[in-house]
């Protein structure tokens, strides 16, 4: 016989609440419930100074190996008759249900139940994680989980949010994307509004454009690589050239040809200013005729009888001031007399 410890936790009152009591011993089961095992230790029902009421629960270690500290655990009764202490299973045997647990209650007493909640166990002892029952607050912030244990992902395929629920979404449309990470932007996808307007696009990502040549929107709307030609061609560093004889009359802007332009050995000394055909008023053979913008300075006069009216003058001076054009006939003119005149002034 091997009793290693009888210690009491709690005391209880028969009919109202069971006492508890701890057993640990090396004997078997048969030998711990044969009708005396405690008294061959002391007499009575005090037993290693601990006394036994029939309404204690011994939880009970028995077959006990003190070198591997393993054994069987089982809950006895107790009966006293005659001074006599005799240990029982509870409801006559040891047993627990299948795969169930000991747990104890709020009285402190190892109790059969099933195991519940997040946890599942089998009667081999082997616990399983119920399924949806892990949630995030139950991940560590540092669990780090590897990517292995993420559900099987196609290949190309990305998780996206649907409704609030990661998915697996083949990637499609303007790109796609290969199992090893390679984005592939589809063909056309790029559009003139997805391209910011601050791009600044490098001339070197455009399409080779020959040498000397320019881009030209086509009849379709679309830029075309063409060579300059007609009234001017362009080479590669961008020095463009008039063609010889494009420039005609109708390409000169009004008066802005200047006399510097002009070939050399045909530059006038004076150019004509004002020129017109007039008729006289008469009463004086010296009659004035206004010239807006004539200088008396610089400018000089011609002049040169048209039809000699009925006076039969000749011009005899002409004279230049500033805005006006004063004739001087060899006689009264009349008003039929009529002359063209035209003022020069030095070619500047």
């Amino acid at each position: 016989m091997s009793l290693l410890s009888l210690v009491r936790i709690s005391l209880g009152e028969v009919g109202i609440l069971p006492g508890s009591v701890k057993m640990v011993s090396t004997d078997n089961l048969a030998t711990i419930t044969a009708a005396g095992y405690l008294n061959g230790i002391n007499n009575g029902s005090v037993i290693s100074g601990v006394q036994l009421s029939p309404s204690d629960i011994i939880e009970c270690l028995y077959s006990f190996n003190v070198s591997t500290g393993a054994g069987t655990f089982t809950l006895l009764t107790v009966s006293i008759s005659g001074g006599l202490v005799t240990l029982s299973p509870t409801s006559g045997d040891d047993s627990l249900t299948s795969a169930h647990i000991f747990v104890g209650n709020a009285s402190n007493v190892a109790t059969d139940v099933a195991m519940t909640g997040d946890i599942s166990i089998t009667n081999a002892g082997v616990t399983a994680i119920v399924a949806g029952v892990i949630v995030n607050a139950d991940i560590n912030a540092a669990a780090a989980i590897a990517y292995s244990k993420l559900a099987t992902l196609a290949t190309g395929s990305i998780w996206l949010g649907n409704a609030g629920v990661p998915t697996a979404t083949a990637l499609s449309g303007d790109a796609t994307v290969g199992a090893t990470g390679v984005l592939t932007i589809a063909n056309s996808a790029i559009t003139n509004a997805k391209v910011s307007a601050s791009a600044a696009i490098d001339f070197s990502k455009l399409a080779a454009l020959n040498s000397g040549n320019i881009l030209v929107g086509s009849a379709g709307n679309v830029a075309t690589s063409v060579t300059m030609s007609g009234d001017a061609t362009i080479i590669a560093s961008g020095a463009l050239t008039i063609a010889s004889n494009a420039i005609t009359t109708a390409k000169i802007l009004d008066a802005n040809v200047t006399l510097a332009k002009l070939a050399s050995g045909i530059t006038p000394s004076h150019v004509i200013k004002f020129a017109n055909q007039l008729t006289t008023v008469g009463g004086a053979a010296a009659e004035a005729f206004t010239v807006t913008g004539a200088v008396g300075a610089t400018d000089r006069a011609f002049v040169q009888i048209v039809n000699d009216g009925t006076g039969n003058v000749t011009v005899l001076q002409a004279v230049v001031t500033d805005n006006t054009l004063t004739i001087t006939f060899s006689a009264n003119p009349g008003n039929d007399t009529v002359f063209n005149y035209q003022i020069i002034r030095a070619a500047a």
